[in-house]
């Protein structure tokens, strides 16, 4: 993984290209709830590839550092120990994250418990649970009664496993004005339970599921509330105060976003930035086999179940958007400014 890492910083500093070190999979749409800010419920196309379709696309990989599965939420793929098993044998990932609202737990569990015993991969697992506050409140933004009991339950026994499975366990905050006063308490319980808290801000431009022309995106924060300066000062607050890391590497990733989302929201500054590596190093599929630039654009630069990964990823067609992220204003998002500062050396750039 290292010297693959090494010679993505080099190809992304000379604007070469190589074959994807990480792809975030968003296995399916469907999820069991129904969260006030995300407007995936109101898609109208919730087609999705099939076991063998999704087995296909992966054996295109020449391997990969990190694979990321998403949705929606996995956990309600029947199929999802025969993917990820197929996906461990054949792209060999050293990290495979799986992002989930905790919701099955039973299940959440018995899959943990089935990897770890398998012993058909190397790759270290991240368990990442979704919670935007403690008790009712989650669920009331979550839209459905229970989902915290369900989260902390799946959370708890994470923890308890996770040192003799040896995978990581960690928690997604969303922040909205409807939890700015959680953001201590989430933080006491995750430390309670020796997790860590990865912070990130609702944008209303939630483009990759919005029907929006291409390259219409020109603001790096635009966010899905309109906070009070006061607003703004406790989130920033909040964030500055978590200064606790349970993982040297995700700590080390954490303070960088939390600097720069800092300095974004009270002074307008870019620092520390980052190159995007989106359609370089990062490649993300939709349920269905597209590829989108990145999260935050609907604009789909090709479609898997219609032309080889090499077509596209090595094709004319593809230059055109690798422009378009080349002139983005940026989006200061974890799940994408991470990866890039990971890839193009700016992370370590900004220890030094």
């Amino acid at each position: 993984m290292y010297l693959n890492l090494a010679k993505h910083i080099l190809y992304n500093s000379l604007g070469w290209i190589t074959h994807p070190s990480i792809c975030t999979y968003l296995i399916t749409w469907r999820c069991e709830l129904n969260c006030f800010m995300c407007n995936i419920p109101d898609i109208q196309d919730k087609s999705e590839l099939d076991t063998n379709q999704v087995k296909s696309l992966f054996d295109q990989f020449k391997g990969l550092d990190v694979v990321r599965i998403t949705g929606g939420e996995p956990f309600v793929r029947k199929d999802l120990e025969e993917v990820v098993e197929h996906i461990l044998t054949n792209c060999g990932p050293s990290i495979l994250v799986l992002n989930t609202n905790g919701y099955q737990s039973q299940r959440i569990i018995e899959f943990a418990r089935g990897m770890a015993s398998s012993g058909s991969s190397p790759a270290t697992f991240h368990y990442r649970i979704s919670l935007d506050a403690v008790g009712e409140r989650h669920d009331e933004i979550r839209g459905v009664k229970g989902a915290f009991e369900r989260a902390q339950q799946t959370l708890e026994e994470l923890v308890g496993l996770r040192k003799e499975k040896k995978f990581c366990v960690g928690v997604n905050l969303t922040i909205t004005r409807k939890n700015i006063d959680q953001i201590e308490p989430l933080q006491n319980f995750c430390q309670r339970l020796g997790v860590d808290l990865q912070y990130q801000v609702a944008r209303r431009d939630r483009y990759l599921y919005e029907n929006y022309q291409e390259g219409e995106r020109q603001f790096e924060l635009d966010l899905f509330d309109s906070f009070s300066q006061d607003e703004i000062e406790r989130i920033v607050e909040g964030v500055t105060r978590d200064t606790t890391s349970f993982d040297f590497k995700e700590g080390l990733a954490k303070r960088f976003f939390n600097k720069g989302l800092k300095n974004r929201l009270l002074y307008g500054k870019k620092e520390p930035d980052t190159q995007c590596v989106a359609l370089t190093s990062h490649i993300r599929i939709l349920p269905d086999g597209k590829v989108p630039i990145c999260i935050q654009s609907n604009t789909k630069v090709g479609d898997l179940t219609k032309e080889t990964l090499d077509e596209l990823w090595f094709g004319q067609k593809i230059e055109r958007y690798r422009k378009m992220v080349r002139e983005c204003p940026g989006c200061w998002m974890p799940c994408d400014v991470i990866p890039s500062a990971i890839y193009t050396g700016s992370l370590l750039k900004a220890l030094i």
